[in-house]
């Protein structure tokens, strides 16, 4: 049985990894830089997480992904009906999250884990974040809101846009990520032609 002690030095653990491997990626953070960031000793962490440094990662990325999955989930249930209040719901909620960098994500940090682990965080990404996304173009297709039946397309082109736009450092010279994002939504559904 877990005590309460042990559940909260647990989730610092976790906290610190999440926050480490999000910044800098699962190759570039080793055991040694989480128990320097939690000021403990190495060998500590594994009495949290025995299988070292990949389970570590699995177990951080996937929490986040629930997180991801049940707080966009309940952002698009709470939005208006129309997809433009749908996809800024979706942008407002991915937001208020930290960056997640997703292109790393798949281009680096799930190639370095076995095929087993790989598959299963591919599978965590679509259900956390794409599925959502292609559930509210599908909707919209059926109600005659959009011509592109091409669902998995367009939601892992919104889930790119917004990511690159919430990922930019605050210094960029750009107007607010929600008024971007406004602007990208708004030339996803209308285009850029003159009306």
């Amino acid at each position: 049985m877990m005590t309460d002690e042990h559940s909260e030095a647990k989730r610092r653990v976790l906290d610190a990894a999440e926050r480490l491997f999000m910044e800098r990626g699962y190759t570039a953070v080793t055991l040694r830089d989480i128990a320097q960031a939690l000021n403990i000793k190495q060998a500590s962490l594994y009495y949290h997480v025995p299988g070292g440094k990949e389970a570590l990662f699995v177990e951080v990325a996937e929490r986040n992904f629930l997180r991801h999955r049940d707080g966009l989930r309940a952002a698009l249930r709470e939005a208006g009906s129309s997809l433009r209040a749908k996809l800024m719901a979706a942008a407002e909620w991915l937001f208020s999250q930290p960056p997640m960098d997703f292109g790393r994500m798949m281009n680096s940090d799930m190639p370095a884990l076995s095929p087993e682990l790989s598959h299963r965080m591919e599978r965590s990404v679509y259900e956390a974040l794409l599925q959502p996304l292609e559930e509210v173009f599908q909707q919209a297709h059926a109600n005659g809101e959009i011509w592109s039946a091409h669902a998995g397309v367009l939601s892992g082109m919104v889930l790119a846009i917004l990511e690159s736009a919430h990922s930019l450092p605050p210094h960029f010279n750009a107007p607010p990520k929600l008024v971007m994002a406004a602007e990208m939504i708004e030339v996803i559904l209308n285009g850029l032609y003159p009306r």
